[in-house]
């Protein structure tokens, strides 16, 4: 039920507000502000009395999510990456949430150790009580081997990072998104996992690792669903330090300085974090302020019970699928999981 509340406190918030009431179990706010002269109705999600542990949180895209977060209410554990003095950018970043309001600390290690990445979560709800938002947003880059001199070092560190991190935080900040009622996790993805040559080549580490994302968000939300726990994957277009350090001299590292800020992938993961978010185990783009569905597709095919190999041959435009002059597909089925694809089969091939 709607009912008036006083103000929450937050980074920034209500400064031309004159009236507002809230909704705690949706965690929607409704107000009255005041713009160019006129009152205008609006309702902001919010995120009061959760609390969200952001991974990587004290750079970049990190940053940009831990201060949108507070600024709605959120109880903010912030991140950083290993440092031997035990303190980095993640305690400026939760200083600036203090100083502005807000409520959030600051928890230096590195995601690639269990130890670790249980210490973190324990600390989040030893500090807060709860932990409801796990942002998995810490990784790091690399763009050797190239494919065809992989696997190397660098492919066992990347696919260590960003697929052994994001679940290593997951299994341990599990029971605690249980006990939430409505957990949400949001996977990092890339769209370099779709097929990209970076500037030394067709890579074998970064964009691999971030290929293996696609399956573990995926697993990750069918095994949460019957707990109210959401996971979805963000694949975020911004420029951010690996950015920076990795294509920041090219011309799509300069386009993307220019373009592409944090802020505008921060509201997306702000929804797909909320209790409103009406989806799981989704594949979402995000790129200065466009926003769209991933999907894996499938045309309807073709079949043969005694398929050979010249019917491949001869009916490869069925399979191919029914496409446009720019190659875009026509009448296709979104291919949701394993299972999807296995009715499809089963359909045809017979029980």
């Amino acid at each position: 039920m709607f009912h008036p509340d006083a103000a929450p406190r937050g980074v920034g918030f209500g400064e031309n507000q004159a009236f507002w009431m809230h909704d705690e179990a949706a965690g929607i706010q409704i107000g009255r502000r005041r713009c160019n002269g006129r009152m205008l109705m609006s309702k902001d999600l919010r995120f009061d009395g959760k609390v969200a542990l952001i991974t990587g949180g004290g750079v970049g895209l990190g940053r940009a999510y831990s201060l949108l977060l507070a600024e709605r209410g959120a109880k903010v554990v912030v991140n950083g990456n290993f440092r031997e003095s035990g303190a980095g950018p993640e305690m400026d970043v939760a200083e600036e949430i203090r100083s502005a309001g807000g409520e959030a600390i600051g928890v230096n290690g590195s995601i690639s150790e269990d130890s670790v990445a249980r210490r973190i979560i324990e600390q989040a709800v030893d500090t807060y009580g709860r932990l409801d938002i796990l942002i998995n947003n810490a990784g790091i880059g690399a763009m050797t081997p190239l494919i065809f001199d992989a696997p190397g070092p660098d492919t066992d560190r990347l696919v260590e990072n960003h697929l052994h991190g994001h679940l290593r935080m997951a299994r341990a900040a599990f029971p605690h998104l249980v006990k939430s009622g409505a957990g949400r996790i949001v996977t990092t993805g890339s769209s370099v996992a779709l097929g990209w040559e970076s500037p030394a080549g067709w890579d074998g580490s970064y964009s691999v690792a971030k290929a293996s994302l696609f399956g573990a968000t995926r697993q990750m939300a069918g095994a949460g669903a019957p707990h109210g726990i959401k996971v979805n994957m963000i694949m975020p277009w911004s420029v951010t330090p690996l950015v920076e350090r990795h294509i920041g001299h090219t011309p799509l590292g300069r386009w993307m300085t220019a373009k592409l800020q944090p802020e505008k992938v921060a509201a997306v993961v702000a929804f797909l974090a909320h209790q409103s978010c009406p989806v799981t185990g989704q594949f979402i783009s995000a790129a200065g302020g466009r926003v769209t569905r991933i999907v894996f597709a499938s045309p309807p095919g073709y079949f043969n019970p005694d398929l050979s190999v010249e019917d491949v041959r001869d009916n490869w435009a069925e399979i191919f699928g029914d496409v446009d002059e720019a190659g875009n597909m026509r009448g296709f089925f979104e291919v949701k999981g394993q299972p999807t694809e296995f009715a499809k089969i089963k359909e045809l091939v017979g029980e």
